[in-house]
């Protein structure tokens, strides 16, 4: 069943790019987080989504989340959970920027910086998160290990 899949998929570089692209932007968006808890509390607190006892919890475990599966995604080690753990991110990231958008909230995103003076949201944001998710699920179907950690340790082993 996989390799009649594997027959019609694209190229394995489209896989590998999507995964390093994806892996730069959660490395990015962690590290910009991770850098300002506080800022990053302000926003999550500015979608009214969560219960204020969640809000410094989520901010300090969510960037470290966002660290671990962009170092995943770039490295190429256990790519399927990295790109799993992504995809789930993202229609979590698109629900509450959707749900805020209907609300008529005008707020920042806090997903790549933690600046209340960002750009507010808009439905673009949900479509780049969509987008962001299909390319996520790709890898999860069609990666195959194309400049990967993984594959070169497996190789060694052999």
């Amino acid at each position: 069943m996989r390799t009649r899949i594997m027959a019609w998929c694209p190229s394995p570089f489209i896989s590998c790019l999507f995964r390093w692209l994806l892996g730069a932007l959660f490395l990015y968006a962690g590290v910009v987080k991770a850098a300002d808890p506080h800022g990053f509390a302000l926003a999550l607190y500015n979608y009214h989504l969560l219960p204020g006892w969640m809000i410094n919890p989520v901010a300090i475990i969510l960037p470290s989340v966002e660290l671990v599966v962009g170092a995943s995604l770039l490295a190429g080690i256990w790519t399927r959970g990295g790109a799993l753990l992504a995809s789930v991110l993202l229609v979590i990231f698109a629900l509450a920027l959707g749900i805020s958008l209907i609300r008529g909230f005008d707020i920042a995103c806090g997903c790549f910086s933690t600046s209340s003076g960002a750009e507010s949201i808009t439905w673009l944001y949900v479509v780049r998160d969509i987008i962001l998710f299909v390319m996520g699920v790709h890898i999860i179907l069609f990666d195959h290990r194309t400049a990967s950690l993984d594959l070169l340790l497996r190789t060694k082993s052999r």
